[in-house]
């Protein structure tokens, strides 16, 4: 990949996933790629979440964005405030189950590079089960 890294936001949606938050939010910070900001929209989580990200937000200044809601708007509106929300170039879209591989952000920009005509671009995924086991 040549030396230019555009910006790009992790966006990532939760509602009362704070086990499983932890983990995406730990996959986002192995990332290889270096510059990143990480967008999450909580939607008036019960467990614990909200005060879990405060607590990310303050070990890592800066490259958090947290909109923190007060009542449950519901997906829709969780993910429409959330994309708001984003200022990077480039925006990879997670829940708050997901776990990315620690070059998933960099191998994607790497595809955006000097390509205009690409506007959207996925992965493969692998569906995990509550034993850590690919299914």
């Amino acid at each position: 990949m040549e030396n230019f890294y555009p910006f790009v936001s992790i966006a990532i949606i939760t509602y009362n996933q704070k086990e499983l938050l932890r983990e995406c939010i730990e996959s986002c910070l192995t990332q290889n790629y270096p510059n990143f900001e990480i967008v999450v929209a909580d939607d008036a989580s019960t467990d614990g979440t909200q005060e879990m990200l405060r607590g990310y937000d303050s070990k890592y200044p800066g490259k958090f964005v947290l909109l923190l809601a007060k009542q449950n708007h519901g997906i829709t509106s969780n993910s429409n405030a959330c994309i708001k929300a984003c200022s990077g170039e480039l925006i990879a879209m997670l829940g708050g189950d997901d776990i990315l591989y620690s070059k998933k952000i960099s191998k994607q920009v790497e595809i955006f590079q000097g390509k205009s005509e690409i506007v959207i671009c996925g992965t493969y995924t692998n569906i995990v089960n509550e034993n850590s086991e690919i299914v």
